[in-house]
Formats: structure tokens, C-alpha cells, sequence
């Protein structure tokens, strides 16, 4: 065999095992490398999660070493700075996407190489796009948790309402069919549970949700840089996109309005729709086992998040969470073995009959499932989308302040969206 013959080949067998890395993504591999058990962080069920390898070991005869801890969502932050900077991290981190601006400088990225822009894109759902930096992949997609609705399917009954609204048009007229007061106008039903912050549930991700829908992507790129779009106009209306969210929202809350069905006196808006007294509540599909386990009598549906009538992109907003490697780790090659065969389509599957997580692949989406409350999460997760947040706590912070100072008349809605976009803006530069 000459020289050439000896380089030739040589390449081709760089260029195989390069495939061969890229392909055990997206495809279970019979056998996965486990020489040197890993540690992955995150802030799922602990029980959940073991039972998941547990699962794997008995189904597919795999020998996984997984060391899996369970960490605070109010604390993992901290707790992983510190670990960082100790030298003790995780191998890899199970991440909520609040985390990825924070991360995006400890995290290895994959490289495009390895998982192409367009194998990526076809693989996962359009949130899943969060990921995608200009210099590679910052986690490989787990799973995706929607907002959608959920409805008291004997309020609705009651006043005659046959179907759950889809469109936000709907529920002004939601509200004088299923708001009740009493003698003393303090509410006792109540069709929606908008205008506060702090009593409601998830109030954050539904201002997302609505102002997604309106158009307004919250934060972006400008020259490679994030910037806060909440102020931003976009369609080129009369008003703002968010500032028409923000006065929709918070009108709810307005005594003055005809649309009045909430106020900060109120229990939770989940604990109110616990105890049948609140027709719409607005969470996550996770929450549906813990709803019903609450209060097994309650009769409620689930159905995808309204939207806004005359637009033909449907969008709702998701929670993602993403398997990321620290650069820390001594065992990046074992990690990613094993958190690719974790996130493969012959495996996925284990997880998900364990939750009531959905999947962020299109392949399994595409596949269906025979749960008519799943189905419609799997849906709810197509049209899924989120946002780039520099500090989940210092957000939350803004734009609680934002809703409040609407509702007490401190502000007008201009300047309180005006107010938390500039704080956005500052939030991001730093």
C-alpha cells in the first residue's frame, strides 16, 4: 500500500467516525460507552427520573451509570456557580431555558460539525431553535412543557357555553356569562383570572404567551446583541403590541370594566380553580396529574391557549429543558454518549409514560398518541415558543411591577411598559 492509499484511507476514517458521532444523536445505539458514571443536575423529580433509567435498564438491557441530583429551581443557579467555581460541577445539566444567557460561557457547545443547523432543525420542534448560537448547539433538547387551558366543563355547562373559547375575543363575553358577585360585589365566580400578578398562576408565562401572539418577540438579536422589544412595533399600529396586552390584561382586574372578574383579594388562581369557583386557569401540562389528584371530583378539559383572531400563526409559550455539558466536566465524550442515547427516539418515549412531559422531536410528535389530553400538549408544543431571559427572578421582578402599576393606577400602560422595557434593556446589558 502506497502513501496516498495510507492518507486516503486514513480520512475516510476520520470522516466516518465524525458520522458515526453524529448519527448516535438521533439514533439509539444498541450499546452506549459507560465506562465512567456522570452526574447530571437538574430540577426534575428526583423518583421521576431514576425510575426513567431504572425503566431503560429493564427495557433495553442497557447498563447505565447515572448519578442524578435533584436541585431547588429558586437555587440551582447559585448552587452551580459555586460548584463551578470549587471545581465540583455536573457533568451535564438538565436546563430550564431562563438558564441559557447565564451559561452560555460554561457550557461546551456542540458543534455544528457534529449536529448540522439543518439535522437539527428537522429533528426538533421550533422552540427547540433557542439552542442554536452562532458558534454551535448549547443543549441537546429533552422535552417542552406548554401553557394551554384548562376549563370547568360544569361552569361552562351551567351558562350554557357548549366549547372552551379559542380566540381572546371570546372573553369579554366569558365574562358576564360566568363572572358571579355578590351583594356586595365582592366576586364569587370568575370567568378568567387576569389583571393581577402575584395571585396568579404562572402570570409570567401568560403575559409571554399573550405578547408572543401579539407579535412581540420580548427579546431579540440586534447586531449580536439582546435587546428588549416589549416597547417595540413591529406591525406599525396605533399602539404598541404590548401595551394592547398589557390593557387587555389588566382590565380584568378593573372594577370600572365589564369585563370585571379578578382582584388581589382572591385565593390562587389555581387554588380558585381547585375549588371551582374560577372557569378558566391557565397552566402548564405538567400540572394536569396534580390537578386532578387535588380534587379527583372536579370536571375539567384541557384545550390549546386561545388566540388572537385574524393571525395564522398560532403560538402559545413552553417551558424547555435541555441536557447541556459543562466545560468543567473531565467527561464530556461519556456524557454526551449518554445524554444522546437518553434523548433518542427509541427512548424518549420511556420518559414521557412517566409524565406528562411532551417531546421537543418532531418524529415522535408526528407519531401521535392515543391520550386525547396528550394529543392536545403535543400540539400545544408545535406552536410552542419562548424567550431569552437574562434572570428569571429579576424579570419575574419587572414585570410584576409592570401589571401592578397598571392595576393601581400608579402608571398609564404606556409608561409601565415603557418603565419594565427600559429595566429589560438595562437587565440585558449587564
Amino acid at each position: 500500500m502506497n502513501k496516498f492509499q495510507i492518507i486516503l484511507l486514513a480520512v475516510f476514517g476520520f470522516f466516518i467516525v465524525l458520522g458515526l458521532v453524529a448519527f448516535s444523536t438521533y439514533k439509539s445505539n444498541s450499546s452506549v460507552n459507560t465506562n465512567v458514571p456522570i452526574t447530571i443536575w437538574g430540577t426534575i423529580n428526583k423518583a421521576t427520573f431514576d425510575s426513567f433509567i431504572t425503566k431503560i435498564k429493564e427495557d433495553k438491557n442497557q447498563d447505565l451509570s447515572i448519578n442524578y441530583v435533584q436541585k431547588d429551581p429558586s437555587t440551582i443557579d447559585s448552587q452551580l456557580v459555586e460548584a463551578i467555581a470549587t471545581g465540583y460541577s455536573p457533568d451535564a445539566v438538565l436546563f430550564p431555558q431562563e438558564l441559557i444567557k447565564r451559561y452560555l460561557d460554561k457550557v461546551s457547545l456542540i458543534s455544528y460539525a457534529t449536529i448540522s443547523q439543518r439535522t437539527f432543525m428537522d429533528t426538533y420542534v421550533q422552540e427547540a431553535e433557542m439552542y442554536m448560537t452562532p458558534n454551535g448547539i448549547f443543549a441537546i433538547p429533552f422535552y417542552i412543557d406548554p401553557l394551554v387551558m384548562y376549563w370547568n366543563r360544569d361552569l361552562f355547562g351551567s351558562a350554557g357555553i357548549a366549547n372552551p373559547p379559542t380566540s381572546w375575543s371570546e372573553f369579554p363575553a366569558l365574562a358576564s356569562k360566568l363572572s358571579k358577585s355578590d351583594i356586595n360585589a365582592n366576586i364569587i365566580k370568575s370567568a378568567v383570572s387576569f389583571g393581577e400578578y402575584k395571585n396568579v398562576n404562572n402570570s409570567k408565562a401568560i403575559l409571554s404567551a399573550l405578547l408572543i401572539q401579539a407579535g412581540t418577540p420580548i427579546v431579540s438579536y440586534t447586531n449580536n446583541l439582546l435587546k428588549s422589544y416589549l416597547y417595540s412595533n413591529p406591525l406599525n399600529s396605533i399602539e404598541t403590541p404590548a401595551v394592547s396586552v398589557l390593557r387587555f390584561y389588566t382590565d380584568y382586574s378593573n372594577p370600572k370594566k365589564s369585563v370585571y372578574s379578578w382582584n388581589r383579594s382572591l385565593p390562587s388562581s389555581k387554588q380558585s380553580f381547585l375549588s371551582e369557583d374560577l372557569a378558566t386557569y391557565f397552566g402548564f401540562a405538567s400540572e394536569s396529574s396534580d390537578i386532578a389528584n387535588k380534587n379527583p371530583n372536579l370536571n375539567f378539559d384541557v384545550a390549546m391557549i386561545p388566540q388572537v383572531v385574524g393571525t395564522n400563526n398560532k403560538s402559545t409559550f413552553g417551558e424547555m429543558y435541555g441536557f447541556a455539558f459543562m466545560k468543567s466536566s473531565p467527561n464530556l465524550t461519556t456524557a454526551y454518549n449518554i445524554i444522546s442515547y437518553l434523548t433518542s427516539t427509541d427512548i424518549i418515549p420511556e420518559f414521557l409514560q412517566l409524565t406528562n412531559a411532551s417531546p421537543a422531536r418532531r418524529d415522535i410528535i408526528s407519531a401521535g398518541v392515543s391520550d386525547p389530553t396528550k394529543t392536545i400538549f403535543y400540539n400545544s408544543v408545535l406552536i410552542a415558543h419562548g424567550w431569552i431571559d437574562p434572570d428569571f427572578s429579576m424579570t419575574n421582578n419587572i414585570f410584576q411591577t409592570m401589571v401592578e402599576d397598571i392595576s393601581t393606577g400608579k402608571l398609564s400602560v404606556i409608561d409601565s411598559v415603557q418603565k419594565a422595557s427600559m429595566q429589560l434593556d438595562n437587565l440585558l446589558a449587564q
